[in-house]
Parts: structure tokens; sequence; C-alpha cells
């Protein structure tokens, strides 16, 4: 199988080129971003811009607002987006490493009704009792969300942060697991610290600020001290010198006044002269004394004031000192905040850029951004399940099968014991899935994937001959859920004759009521803007859907293959609406009907043949039940659990010559 040549012929032959969507969007919280457009834009995308390039995005539009989930880190993008499959082809085909599956996978093959997600949910469970990181994936959102709906993490032992879900879901107990809610959530404590600790940071920076005059004050204090002390220790200085100079002269004039006391000759020859000289030098002695004492009072004064000036001076050094202290230990606690600030933006930055699925323990993903996100491929799980895996085109389970771990050693045989609340099938398939890496659960007699070409059309099932096993051949690694609990057993029955080889059976009691009915109405099919609608049918239609709405029904479902019919229908029904606002009434194409049920499905077949009865429209040109026809009949016979109803020209369409699929399935309802 050439991929690639596959991918390149489906892209050729896809006619409609969409042109790129040009917006302009600002971020407004973790991973989402926001622009304006004049017209709606909603659904699945590819977007790429200057840094970016083919990012899966799942668009919102309210109020001409574009809403966008994105995992990037820019404030800003300038981004356009692409819409149509060969764009997404294109992306899937660049992401390829290798042209076949990874590993041989498992198929759990399940009709409606048979417990597909209940299976789908023991496969998970088990599997990650036994050590296995697993990929959910589907190419509907819906049903990701069904599963993810069953899963009890807690009970299962799993942290908030190792399960994730990447799908838009209304469903608030799944929003947790969102990528943006587990980073929000590892990233909110240390968002808290940071806070916190700038909060800290200001305050002692503030305290810093209010320290510094204080500083200042005490240091010119001190220093006013230490200069005035300076000052009285130089003029004690110079005292002390002129008091040793006092004493100096005071010990001279002494000794001249001994020495002439002492002299005996001069004493004896010149007495008079020798007493006026004494007397003289007294006099210096007294005056001398004097100046001595009043030097030494001075010289007491200044002691008294520099040791009262130095102890002002010790209290202003250890103010100075202290006040220095609390600077230095601010300052150092500043320092010590701002490092760990930096490295708390760091492990936020770090957080941020990480890929998320790395270690977790499931993920759940639309196959278009399981095919294409880069974290997820290169996350590496042990076991992925796609659901829903006969809608799928082949090429994005390929690129899937890609995130499977490189096994180095062969992983021993995980045994697995019935369990009671399982059917033997149910069983078996658990048992199967969880002893490969790849699980692929679908019905391949429901819809196909949307393709142009044959060799894209084809669905992995048919690769891999798995639909042999509605002959009753037995299939390798397959695994047939042959029993239906959702539907009425008589339309159980219609539908394992039409399309299950009379192998699905019915797990609900026969109570002997009728489930099928058929109201007939000859109003002719008339071509609408592409598409077509028949104001008969839509008449019977509506009387139908009031009918049971007296009797007390209120899940109505209303199937057809147009969407103009189907909006013909909703505008017819909109009273009825709103006189019934309990009541859960929805008109669409089959479609929008996949994976969804209701307690009674009215099937509009809108087509009624004209003159020329060889014209058949190509929702019905089918001849067989593995056609897109028997798979279109088949989804909408199977979405009423207590009834189905079909309107139309029943006998004009049983009178055609031409032998198509659309006339047995009729012959079987009304038989």
């Amino acid at each position: 199988m050439n991929l690639q040549k596959i991918i390149d012929e489906e892209i050729a032959s896809i006619k409609k080129t969409t042109k790129p969507l040009y917006l302009s969007l600002s971020k407004v919280s973790l991973g989402f971003y926001r622009g304006s457009s004049p017209f709606e834009i909603k659904g699945d995308f590819i977007l790429n811009s200057k840094n970016l390039n083919n990012i899966p995005v799942t668009v919102e539009y309210n109020n001409n607002l574009v809403e966008i989930e994105i995992d990037c880190d820019e404030e800003e993008i300038n981004a356009f987006l692409l819409k149509d499959e060969a764009t997404l082809l294109k992306a899937v085909k660049k992401s390829l490493t290798c042209d076949s599956f990874s590993d041989k996978p498992a198929f759990i093959v399940g009709p409606p009704g048979t417990g597909k997600t209940k299976v789908i949910t023991k496969i998970i469970e088990e599997g990650l009792k036994n050590g296995k990181k697993i990929l959910v994936t589907s190419p509907t959102n819906m049903a990701v969300e069904n599963v993810f709906e069953r899963i009890d993490a807690e009970k299962l032992g799993l942290n908030y942060d190792e399960v994730v879900l990447t799908i838009k879901t209304d469903e608030q107990e799944l929003k947790r697991f969102s990528p943006e809610n587990i980073k929000a959530n590892k990233i909110a404590p240390l968002l808290d610290e940071i806070e916190i600790l700038e909060m800290a940071k200001d305050d002692l920076l503030k305290t810093r600020r209010e320290s510094q005059p204080k500083l200042e004050m005490h240091k010119s204090s001190k220093e006013a001290f230490e200069t005035m002390l300076s000052d009285q220790k130089r003029i004690l200085s110079i005292k002390i010198s002129k008091e040793k100079e006092i004493k100096t002269s005071l010990e001279n004039i002494q000794k001249r006044i001994n020495v002439l006391t002492t002299n005996a000759f001069i004493k004896s020859v010149a007495s008079i002269f020798m007493s006026k000289k004494l007397e003289e030098l007294k006099e210096q002695e007294f005056l001398t004394k004097k100046k001595l004492t009043a030097i030494e009072d001075e010289i007491k004064e200044i002691n008294e004031k520099i040791e009262s000036i130095d102890g002002e001076n010790k209290i202003a050094t250890d103010k100075y000192k202290e006040a220095k202290e609390e600077l230095y230990e601010s300052q150092n606690a500043i320092n010590k905040i701002s490092n760990k600030i930096k490295e708390l933006r760091k492990n936020v930055d770090k957080l941020r850029a990480d890929n998320i699925y790395d270690d977790v323990k499931i993920v759940g993903a639309t196959l278009v951004n399981a095919a294409l996100n880069k974290k997820i491929q290169n996350a590496e799980f042990d076991m992925i399940i796609v659901d829903e895996a006969s809608m799928a085109l082949v090429p994005y389970l390929v690129a899937v099968s890609q995130s499977l771990k490189e096994e180095e050693k062969k992983q021993g045989i995980i045994k697995y014991e019935h369990d009671s609340s399982f059917y033997q099938a149910q069983n078996d398939a658990i048992k199967t899935a969880l002893n490969k890496r790849l699980v692929f659960v679908g019905d391949p007699r429901q819809l196909s994937p949307i393709a142009n070409t044959y060799e894209m059309k084809q669905n992995v099932f048919s690769l891999f001959e798995v639909e042999d096993i509605f002959n009753g051949k037995k299939v390798k690694n397959a695994v047939f859920l042959d029993t239906n609990f959702r539907n009425h057993p008589q339309i159980t029955q219609a539908a394992s004759n039409l399309f299950y080889g009379g192998m699905l059976k019915s797990g609900k009691v026969n109570d002997g009521s009728a489930s099928l009915y058929i109201k007939k109405s000859n109003s002719k099919m008339v071509s609408s803007q592409g598409s077509f609608v028949n104001y008969g049918n839509m008449k019977v239609v509506v009387s139908q859907v009031e009918m049971a709405l007296k009797r007390g029904r209120r899940s109505i479902g209303i199937i057809t293959p147009y969407r103009k019919q189907a909006l013909l229908i909703e505008e017819n029904l909109s009273d009825i609406k709103n006189e019934y606002p309990d009541a859960d009434i929805q008109a669409g194409t089959i479609h929008t009907f996949q994976g969804k049920e209701k307690d009674i499905i009215i099937y509009d077949i809108t087509f009624s043949p004209g003159e020329n009865d060889e014209y058949i429209p190509a929702a019905y040109n089918g001849d067989n039940s593995v056609s897109e026809t028997g798979k279109l009949l088949n989804v909408a016979m199977t979405r009423g659990t207590s009834f189905f109803i079909v309107i139309g020209n029943i006998e004009k369409i049983l009178e055609m010559k031409k032998n198509t699929f659309l006339k047995k399935w009729l012959l079987e309802i009304k038989n």
C-alpha cells in the first residue's frame, strides 16, 4: 500500500479549494486566542502563521468573535486557517514516517448497541492496571467524549494531571482534563509562590527605602561625635603639652628658690637683695601654680567631655552598625527572593514548554489532532485505541500508529480473567485487545470514510479483510460483538438480517410489541439549491412528531439524506418545540446522528420516483448492504431504541424496475 501515492491521488481529485481565512489573534488566557470575523467560522481547521506550521485547531464562534485553542506562547498571531480536506491530507502526508502500521492491529467489530464503549472502558481500566500508557482517539469528538465520561479517574488511582482530554466538551467534569487546565493547575502553585515572594520583595524594598535615611542619620550622628571627639582630644593634647610646660617652669622656679636659700655666701653678704629676689621668685611660683591648677581643671573638664562624647559616639556607632546590618540583611533577603523568583519563572516557562503528554497515563484526542499534533506524536504510547475506526481515513490511522512506543523487548502476555458483567464476546474482545498495541473499534457496516477516490474510501476493516467475519469466518485478532442491547428486538432482527449475516442477536426481551412502522406519502421530491426537499413528507413527519409527543414520548430524531429537507423539517417543528420545551427533538442528516440514539427515529426517505423511474439519487443507488446506501440505512435504522418509522412513497419505490438495496430494506421492514 503506497500511502503517499493514495494521498496524492486524493488531493488531486478534490476539485473544490478553499481560500485561507486570515485572522489577527490575541491571547486571552493560557492556550486561548481570540479574534473577530464578520462571518461564522467553526469546526476543525489547520492553522499556519510565521512561526506555526500546520497546527490542527478547533474553532469556536460566538457574536462575531472567534476563539481558538493553541499550544503557543506568542501574545499576538497573524494566522491563516485552512479547512479543506486536501490541506489536512498534505499535513498528514508530511507527518508520515512510514507507509504502514507500526503493529498488526486488533479489531473489535461492534454493531450499534453492542457495548463498544463499555468494552473500550474496560480495556482502558485493565491496560492501566498493567502499566500501559494509552491514547484513545476517534474521527468524532463525541466518541472520545463518550469514553471519557465513563472513566473514573479517582477509582483508577489517577492523579488529575495523568489524564489529558484535548477535545472540545461542554461537560464540566471533563473540562478539568484539558491540557490548558492541567498546565494551569501545575503552574498555579508556582505563580502563587511568585506572587507571595513578589509581595515580600516589595515589602523588603519598602523597608529598605525607609531604612536608608535612618542609616544616614545614624552615620551622620556617629561622624559628628567622632569629629567632636577628635577635636576634644586635639585640645586635650594641647592642654597636656601646656601643662607639661607649666610644670617644667614651676620646677625651674622651685630649683632657683632652692639654690638661693641654700647659698650661705649670698645669704651672708647680700641677704637684703636675696630676700627681694626670693620674694620675686615666690610670686612667680605662686602664679605658675595657679596656672597649673587652672590647666589641670581644664584637662579634667576636657576628659569628662571626651568620656561623655565617647559614650554618645559608642551609642551612635552601635545604632549605625545595627542599621547597616539590617540593611545588609534586607538586601541579602531581597537578593535571595529575586533569585528564587527567577528560578520559579524558569520553572513556569519550562512547564509551559514541556510536552504535557510525556508523563500522563491516558490521552483522549480526535483523530486529526492525534495524527498532526507533534507533542502527541512524540509522547510514545503503549496502546492506541481508535473508536469509530471504520469512518477513519487509513492515512490518519497510520500517522497515529507512529506514536506507539518502540518496544525494546517482547511484552509478556497480559492475563485477563473474564468479568461476569460482560458477555462472552465482550470478554473475548477485551482479552484480544489487551495483548495488542493497536486496537481498532468500529462497525464496517456503518458510515465509511468521506473521500473521493476508491483507495481512500477503503476502510481499515476492509484493508485487513475483517469483514469476512460477517460470512461466519474466523478472522485472526478480530472479535464480533454479537449482542445488541440498545434497540427493540424487532429492529435488531431486521438489522441482523440486512447487514450482519443474521449473526446479530438481541439482548432485550421480546414482548411481542411492534417497533417498525411505515407511513406512506405520495408527495414528490423537488430540487432546492443543490439539495432536495419533499413538502408532503415534511407534513407527515410533523404529524408523527405531534402524535408521539401527545403519547408522552420526548426523545425523537428525524433523519433524512438531504440537508435542505432536514432544515425544512426543523423550521416546521419550531412551534412544536416551543410547546414541548422538555422534549428532545432533532432533525438532521445521517452524519448528524452517527453515534447517537433516540427513543423514536423517523426516517424521511424524501426521494419519490417520478415518471422516469430509472432515475435514482446518489444516496439510494447502492445495490447491496455494504454500499454507501446500505450503510446509511443501517445507521438510520439502529438509532431508534424503541421505534423506527419510515416515511415515503413506499409502493412506488417497491414497483421500481431497478433492483436497489433501498427496495430490499423496505421489504424487510414491511414484512
